[in-house]
């Protein structure tokens, strides 16, 4: 009796699926990278474009803006189009994993993570 025959059917077996969650890995790391959103005051004089990981990829600023020199109201009329470009992005690539990822799954933890170690057998 061979049992050691055993072992290499079940050591195949795990290479192949950890081979399978590298390709997976690529897949999703490749989908999520080129991932954006935008969003735009509600007066239309701010834009953002924004990465996945919160990096800020286009500003856009309506020359009107500058017509009323409150730097304060600028500064969180420029944030809040940020954070809601940023939410947008996050939402997006939360739609496109949605089967990697649990239903409680949120922000950017659930969204590193969780693709991980649903596929790792790992619940929550």
């Amino acid at each position: 009796m061979n049992l050691r025959a055993g072992s290499d059917t079940g050591d195949q077996a795990q290479v192949g699926r950890l081979a399978e969650l590298e390709r997976e890995t690529h897949r999703i790391r490749d989908s999520v990278a080129g991932t954006t959103g935008s969003a735009e005051s509600p007066d239309g004089l701010v834009e953002a474009t924004v990465g996945v990981y919160g990096e800020l990829v286009e500003l856009i600023l309506d020359p009107r803006v500058f017509r009323t020199p409150d730097a304060d109201a600028l500064a969180e009329q420029i944030r809040s189009v940020v954070n809601e470009a940023r939410a947008a992005a996050q939402d997006g690539v939360r739609r496109d994993l949605a089967k990697y990822l649990a239903a409680d799954a949120d922000g950017p933890a659930g969204l590193a993570f969780q693709p991980f170690t649903r596929l790792l057998g790992g619940g929550r």
